[in-house]
């Protein structure tokens, strides 16, 4: 019991840094955490996702589909807890505590004396707390890929662990794209290294082969479906606007000029691994990591600067396939990022998050290991409590701010504040108007109304849609390629109006239509001011 007092306590701080104010920090549920919850109810009740679908593999979501792991983890929370903040954000949070304990016992495979150390880097690391605080696809993915690699390694001196070890790995991959880019390098990997072991088992090969493949096979067929290649088609890197620029400058150019040297050296295949590689460098970059990566705060604390170098230089004296697992692993978390838009992104490259863990962890033992030599100790002592002093005093409370209360009150609109408040105005309402018009502004918001309003999912499948159900018209936001925009000073929103009408617009439109309407109230999120207006024809 007491070898694991310390790993207890650790869990104990990542608990409490994942729970703390669970429900209210980020202020509301945002779009996809809404989207998420919903279909799980709906799974939960129906048996269907919110478009009629019996026990889809896709998710159909908005203009693109999700994986179903986060999906299925949220229905018995909803069960429990019904449609609630909790029962959304329940599952990532627990998937990002328990990521701890597996991330002690992963390190214990590689370097036993850097364990501990690893997981509690990884336990009060900003980019893990971050993502483990709201219902990420991604952060479930993490803890299945980091439970994966922790089976696999075992699978070294006990063979038939490999099946779980790929089981864990086909199980990410039902939760997020970016671990398909990471999980064949791991296994290419340890099928070159470990060649005579398979070969050797060949009877538990050809199992988990078989398994893995019936295990995978629902979700590569859809995976091929259009459903299933709209995601990737919607996030590629070909729709970069710093790809589309190159692309054109280099196509005048060129036709500026035709020689031959031009077209070699000014074309679109090099415009896109330009891209590319210019989009791995901002993932990687420190101002990325250690500034900017969550938002108001980096996705890494600065003093671990100093700590990751020591760890690379401890990871090259370690085993073989130990050095080359972290390292390829390190490598492949990024490519989802250099291969898609809006980068930096770290949520697509949240993989990455448990390797900088790892080797904070060695870069603090190798500091430790040179207590033995007399002249450095005491240089070793200062610096250990310099850097305990730092995290306590000046790291910690900086991270603690910007997130728990200045990236709540700055970004509380992007994290949906004010749509619960919405809900519930126009359901003590309803029944005053003939008509409900509610803006798409801030994003659609039918799936607000859905969670929050009390639908009943069947009614819904029946009859409703992202623009309608039942007396409720809900508008386009400003991205959207069509519907009603009351952005468009044009568009005269008395159109909409069948009868007594009440409409639940942003304060941005309330601008541009004033003359169509007579503000009669507004609503304010629970961090957010007021955001919303609720006004009538004029």
């Amino acid at each position: 019991m007491k070898r694991f007092l310390p790993l207890l306590i650790i869990l104990l701080i990542g608990v409490y840094l994942r729970f703390d104010r669970l429900t209210t920090i980020p202020p509301s549920l945002s779009h996809d955490e809404t989207a998420i919850a919903y279909n799980a109810y709906s799974i939960l009740t129906t048996g269907k996702d919110e478009y009629g679908k019996p026990f889809p593999i896709l998710f159909r979501s908005f203009d693109d589909y999700k994986l179903p792991g986060m999906v299925y983890s949220t229905v018995p929370f909803v069960a429990l807890f019904g449609r609630s903040e909790l029962a959304a954000r329940l599952p990532s949070a627990i998937y990002g505590t328990l990521a701890i304990v597996v991330m002690y016992f992963l390190v214990l495979e590689i370097f036993p004396k850097a364990a501990i150390l690893s997981s509690l880097f990884l336990a009060i690391q900003p980019w893990h707390i971050n993502f483990s605080r709201q219902l990420f696809e991604s952060n479930g993915a993490v803890f299945w890929f980091l439970l994966g690699t922790y089976l696999l390694l075992k699978s070294r001196r006990n063979y038939r662990v490999i099946l779980w070890a790929g089981l864990s790995y086909i199980t990410a991959l039902y939760f997020y794209y970016s671990v398909r880019l990471v999980i064949p390098f791991v296994g290419l990997l340890y099928l070159v290294l470990y060649w005579k072991t398979i070969k050797k088992e060949w009877k538990t090969s050809m199992v988990t082969f078989i398994v893995c493949l019936f295990a995978f096979f629902p979700l590569g067929k859809e995976m091929l479906s259009p459903g299933g290649m709209e995601r990737i088609s919607i996030v590629s890197v070909i729709h970069d606007p710093n790809y589309m620029k190159r692309r054109d400058a280099y196509v005048q150019k060129i036709g500026a000029n035709p020689t031959l040297l031009r077209t070699v050296l000014y074309n679109r295949r090099i415009a896109l691994i330009q891209t590319i590689i210019e989009n791995y460098g901002k993932n990687i970059s420190l101002h990325n990591l250690f500034v900017t990566g969550t938002g108001t705060y980096g996705a890494l604390y600065l003093f671990e600067i100093l700590l990751i170098p020591l760890g690379i230089y401890t990871l090259l004296s370690l085993p073989r396939f130990s050095t080359y697992l972290i390292s390829i692993w390190l490598f492949a978390a990024f490519l989802p990022g250099a291969l898609s838009t809006n980068q930096p992104n770290t949520l697509r490259t949240l993989v990455a998050a448990p390797t900088f863990a790892i080797l904070s962890g060695l870069g603090a033992l190798y500091i430790t290991t040179l207590l033995s030599n007399k002249r450095a100790r005491r240089i070793v002592i200062f610096y250990t409590c310099m850097f305990f002093f730092t995290w306590v005093v000046h790291e910690y409370p900086r991270f603690r701010y910007a997130y728990f209360v200045d990236n709540p009150s700055n970004n509380a609109v992007a994290f949906g504040d004010g749509n619960k408040q919405m809900v519930e105005y126009v359901k003590v309402h309803e029944s005053q108007y003939d008509r409900i018009v509610i803006s798409g502004y801030y994003w659609r918001p039918y799936i607000f109304f859905l969670y929050w309003g009390n639908v009943n999912p069947i009614e819904f499948q029946k009859s409703g849609s992202r623009e309608t159900f039942g007396k409720y018209i809900f508008t386009a936001a400003s991205w959207d390629t069509n519907g009603i925009k009351l952005m468009d000073s044009s568009y005269d929103p008395n159109t909409l109006a069948d009868g007594k009408t009440l409409f639940v617009i942003s304060e941005e439109e309330f601008k541009v239509q004033k003359k169509h309407f007579r503000e009669i109230d507004s609503i304010s999120g629970r961090r957010a001011g007021r955001v919303i207006t609720v006004a009538v024809q004029q």
